[in-house]
């Protein structure tokens, strides 16, 4: 009984056995399994190429995501960190005032200068909390153009090379990024 399926099988059996005789290898098969069997193996390898495909192509997708996942963690924990940046700029120069405000020598205003101490106290307190710590660098430390800023440079051969003769300000951090570098006076040789 001969039917469309078997007729398709047949001429796919005439196509695989013309392509092996081509090769110099002669198969005969006498059956109609074998050359079900060659097609499906065909056809099986066929599917199993275009799940690789599929499946690879899942992987990077997924890895691609993972990746994007992770970064924009990274910038909204970035943004939530200095997000008060701007906040923290406007303060130093409070801070900068109350300070040097303590270092003027009053006659009896003992009051007046605890009442800048506890101000200058409160205002520090408010820094910590958010993370905002001293760049106080000392006389004789090594330049960091990373944290200092030179405002003036002295020629002195006594000294080292790019070492800080004298600190005008200090300069500040939030969290690990430099807020204002510290305001130094360099000695170049």
């Amino acid at each position: 009984m001969l039917n469309k399926k078997n007729i398709n099988y047949k001429k796919k059996y005439n196509y695989f056995e013309k392509k092996i005789i081509k090769k110099n290898i002669s198969l005969n098969f006498k059956n109609n399994f074998s050359y079900l069997f060659l097609i499906q193996n065909n056809y099986l390898h066929k599917y199993k190429n275009t799940i690789f495909f599929f499946k690879e192509s899942y992987l990077r997708c997924r890895a691609d995501f993972e990746n994007s996942k992770k970064k924009f963690n990274e910038e909204v924990t970035k943004s939530y960190k200095y997000s008060i940046e701007d906040f923290s700029e406007n303060l130093l120069p409070v801070i900068d005032s109350l300070e040097s405000t303590l270092n003027i020598k009053f006659s009896n205003n003992e009051n007046i200068l605890d009442g800048i101490r506890l101000t200058l106290k409160l205002f520090l307190n408010v820094l910590n909390k958010k993370k905002i710590t001293f760049i106080l660098p000392k006389a004789d430390d090594t330049f960091n153009p990373h944290k200092h800023l030179a405002i003036s440079v002295i020629n002195n051969s006594e000294k080292k090379d790019n070492i800080i003769i004298n600190v005008l300000q200090k300069g500040y951090y939030i969290f690990e990024r430099v807020l204002r570098p510290a305001l130094v006076i360099v000695n170049k040789v």
